[in-house]
């Protein structure tokens, strides 16, 4: 972290392009200014830490949890048992719901999925029946969207149709984007939840998504 915070013992102050300043010189907004940046700074590093300390209790809580229910399945039958991707668990009278969410982010092989897009064009414009409409809506966002990004989203809700739809084209062009889809990383969010009067569960507002 690079940051001066300069004070008015100082005969003159430092701008961004290094000339000195006498501090006469020095205007009350950015004297005031000056004196709020530096003490909103060391406050927000210690929320910094304190979150960052809190996100560890959580992941280890996590854990803690999980293979307890790894372990009490195997002493109730015998087995081993995994649990994959999002989950939850509660307090005893369910009150506080801890969640663990797991998202995978989607790399798309560019030739693969241009490939696909002409064959789902052409299944499109070979057979135009009001069930394709929807279709070509989601082709139109998930391919042509002004991003110029594949829509992840999109591109599933289009498979979803491929036991419905045995047309050769489709059929291939599904084949395509699903071999054209690998995980490029994937990350871990967590939730703490309480629960209202009304019977909903409250998520604490924790940003942990830079984490």
């Amino acid at each position: 972290m690079n940051a001066t915070i300069q004070t008015p013992k100082q005969a003159t102050w430092r701008d961004a392009d290094g000339q000195e300043v006498p501090y006469k010189f020095i205007p009350s907004a950015d004297r005031v200014k000056e004196s709020l940046a530096g003490s909103l700074l060391k406050k927000a590093v210690k929320l910094e830490q304190l979150l960052l300390d809190f996100y560890d209790d959580l992941k280890a809580g996590f854990d803690k949890v999980y293979n307890q229910m790894l372990e009490d399945y195997k002493l109730r039958y015998n087995k081993d048992r995994k649990i994959k991707g999002s989950y939850s668990w509660y307090n005893f009278d369910k009150s506080i719901k801890i969640e663990s969410r797991i998202s995978d982010m989607v790399k798309w092989d560019e030739a693969m999925m241009n490939e696909a897009r002409e064959l789902l064009d052409s299944y499109l414009s070979q057979n135009l029946t009001a069930a394709n409409e929807l279709i070509r809506g989601l082709v139109q966002s998930a391919f042509h969207n002004t991003k110029g990004m594949i829509d992840t989203g999109k591109v599933f809700q289009i498979l979803k149709y491929e036991e419905r739809i045995r047309h050769k084209d489709f059929q291939k062009a599904c084949k395509l984007m699903r071999n054209a889809q690998s995980v490029a990383n994937s990350k871990r969010y967590m939730i703490v939840s309480v629960k209202e009067d009304d019977g909903t569960y409250r998520a604490i507002n924790l940003n942990f998504s830079s984490i």
